[in-house]
């Protein structure tokens, strides 16, 4: 049986800033976070899709996406200069008759739209089983410069495809005018401001880019997961929200579940927060797209190793000579 996938996953911010422009690779404290907050809620949902590889890199700081100052600029280069090296060393463990499942959330999904233009315009696209571009706003546009080989996601088990949107709650105005006009996007050869153009959003609970309201009972569930062992599976919450893409922007209900809901505190519309509203909706459809892309059979197949074949004896005999 051919193998599953293997999933990149760029993570999200935790850093917002301080003395630095970028993350300290030394910084104890914000690796404790990676690992209590992050990596259980935004890392371990694509689990089940296949092999898990989660660099730690040089994070921008949250003011580095606000703003196309020089320094700026340049924090945000060195964060994805460390996403890019860590990504050639993944492609070195990654063979080719796996599918690659590409994940960037937050500030790791500016990350994962720079990787699409740079390794997938090409030869590598065949591997691409999908790419999630979360919560950081994608130009449709993008599709017609940079990403011109890929294309939005339209069903849930299309592949060699984007799932992009944001999402935002009531009471989410502020955050979402900076999400649709003052996040800078990288546009093949620098950071631009988005300043009001059409986005991507393909909702999650629909797996489509249309623009009905898609009710709660369709929510597979969302996670609260800070702190677990890496061992531990989480149970998810369902049915929790309705959401609807408009103007490209997924639009999303209060979810019934505190433990879901963005804390009231400073600051808190731009932290990580310690769940994951749509964990399992990713989760399946993750696994949706590695089978989809498995079942096409036009990856390579991986030749058995000798051990795995049946050894047949064979006795020796007399060679007769043949007769003239």
């Amino acid at each position: 049986m051919q193998s599953k996938g293997d999933v990149f996953v760029v993570v999200p911010s935790v850093y917002r800033g301080g003395e630095h422009w970028n993350l300290p690779s030394d910084d104890l404290r914000r690796k404790s976070k990676l690992q209590r907050i992050v990596r259980p809620n935004y890392v371990s949902p694509y689990g089940k899709a296949g092999r898990l590889f989660a660099p730690y890199y040089r994070q921008a700081s949250l003011y580095a996406f606000m703003t196309s100052r020089e320094d700026a600029v340049m924090a945000q280069e060195l964060a994805y200069s460390d996403v890019k090296r860590a990504f050639e060393a993944f492609l070195t463990h990654s063979p080719p008759e796996r599918p690659i499942v590409l994940v960037g959330h937050n500030q790791g999904a500016s990350h994962v739209q720079r990787l699409l233009a740079d390794y997938f315009q090409g030869p590598l696209k065949s591997r691409l089983a999908v790419a999630y571009v979360i919560d950081y706003p994608l130009l449709e546009s993008a599709f017609e410069s940079q990403l011109s080989d890929l294309s939005p996601c339209e069903v849930e088990t299309d592949i060699r495809c984007v799932v992009a949107f944001g999402a935002f709650v009531p009471g989410d105005d502020v955050i979402a005018e900076r999400f649709a006009m003052r996040a800078l996007v990288h546009n093949g050869e620098t950071y631009k401001a988005v300043n009001g153009q059409p986005l991507v959003c393909v909702n999650p609970l629909t797996w489509t880019r249309d623009t009905d309201y898609a009710p709660r009972r369709l929510h597979k569930g969302g996670v609260a997961a800070e702190g677990l062992d890496p061992d531990m599976n989480p149970a998810a919450l369902s049915q929790q929200v309705g959401t609807q893409c408009e103007n490209g922007l997924l639009l999303v209900d209060k979810p019934r579940s505190a433990s879901l809901r963005r804390p009231i505190q400073v600051g808190a519309k731009f932290r990580t927060l310690p769940s994951n509203l749509f964990y399992e909706d990713l989760k399946q459809n993750a696994v949706a797209r590695v089978e989809a892309m498995l079942a096409t059979g036009e990856l390579p197949v991986r030749t058995q190793t000798i051990e795995d074949f049946d050894v047949i004896e064979i006795e020796d005999s007399p060679v007769t000579p043949v007769q003239k």
